[in-house]
């Protein structure tokens, strides 16, 4: 896969796609994390959110479906690049979505990503994956 690739994994997406790896329906989701099927749904489908409430989705899908994620972004554009680059590192390195999320978190990835965003949105999804992989390994990650 190329880093160069222009797809972009929006918050709806990776929602949709983590309730599918559950094996929920949208209402089962709604009613695990607070919200209407409705709304999850308009989510799926690219309803703009605000950062807070992108927050509380991802925090309360991270509690229930053990997915831990971003806390730091703070506005939706941050909260989108940081989960499409999360999306590809974790393609890149052959690992789960959730288990990209806890090293990239453990081991300072996210916050390194969070600190320096507007610098790593200049590079590539290569560099930027290679940049997190050296920042990890630094702080004791071994992938």
């Amino acid at each position: 896969m190329r880093t160069n690739e222009k797809q972009q994994t929006t918050l709806g997406a990776l929602v949709r796609m983590e309730r599918k790896k559950a094996g929920l329906t949208q209402s089962q989701l709604g009613k695990m994390i607070g919200l209407g099927e409705s709304r999850v749904s308009k989510i799926e489908n690219g309803a703009p959110i605000t950062p807070e409430e992108a927050d509380y989705i991802l925090g309360k899908m991270g509690s229930e479906l053990q997915l831990k994620v971003i806390k730091k972004a703070e506005d939706a554009s941050s909260i989108s690049f940081i989960t499409t680059v999360v999306y590809w590192f974790s393609k890149f390195k052959g690992i789960s979505l959730g288990r990209a999320f806890r090293y990239l978190r453990t081991f300072k990835g996210l916050e390194y990503l969070t600190q320096f965003i507007e610098i790593e949105r200049t590079l590539s999804y290569e560099e930027i994956i290679d940049n997190l992989t050296l920042i990890c390994s630094r702080n004791g990650g071994r992938l």
